[in-house]
């Protein structure tokens, strides 16, 4: 698993543009649903940071997971503490880069998750669905993962679609201010 690194985010980061003195932040960088999954099961290259970080947060969800599930199979050396420790780090990540990249309009109904959680969940899931279809013996354990991600999948591409249209505000997250 790589190390967690400091999102380079400044004021001057391309696809922002001031107006009126108020920065105008787009949702470039945002992945689409597609994207998402290509990017947690570690198919997707490209500029934006979340890329990286949701293929870093599915590698700890799936050592989560493991961990959970087989003694066996569970590293020496392996810590929960230190792996919750790490997804909240990147969480946090996340969520600095939304609070600088991402529109927070004044009026819009407001989220319950930050996006750095709800990435999270959607690697979590996909862990999930992942070990589930490589281990569950019963076809319909199998079909309630994969229904159970396409519905968090789903949800997601939802979510995308109302930051572009500017009905949602998420929650900065811990940490996380809004850009000045």
């Amino acid at each position: 698993m790589g190390d967690v690194k400091q999102a380079g985010v400044s004021p001057t980061t391309p696809g922002h543009r001031a107006l009126d003195g108020v920065r105008n932040r787009t949702a470039a960088g945002l992945l689409e649903a597609r994207h998402l999954l290509l990017a947690v099961a570690g198919n997707l290259q490209g500029d934006s940071p979340l890329i990286g970080w949701a293929r870093e947060l599915a590698d700890l969800h799936a050592t989560l997971v493991t961990a959970a599930v087989s003694t066996t199979r569970r590293p020496a050396d392996f810590d929960a503490t230190a792996t919750y420790g790490q997804i909240s780090a990147i969480i946090g990540l996340i969520d600095e880069w939304s609070a600088c990249h991402l529109p927070r309009p004044a009026f819009g109904r407001r989220h319950t998750h930050s996006l750095g959680e709800v990435i999270s969940h959607v690697a979590g899931t996909y862990a999930h669905v992942q070990w589930t279809l490589r281990h569950a013996e019963s076809a319909e354990q199998q079909h309630h993962a994969t229904l159970r991600f396409a519905q968090v999948q789903e949800g997601y591409a939802g979510l995308v679609d109302e930051i572009r249209a500017l009905r949602v505000v998420l929650p900065l997250g811990e940490g996380s201010r809004p850009a000045r």
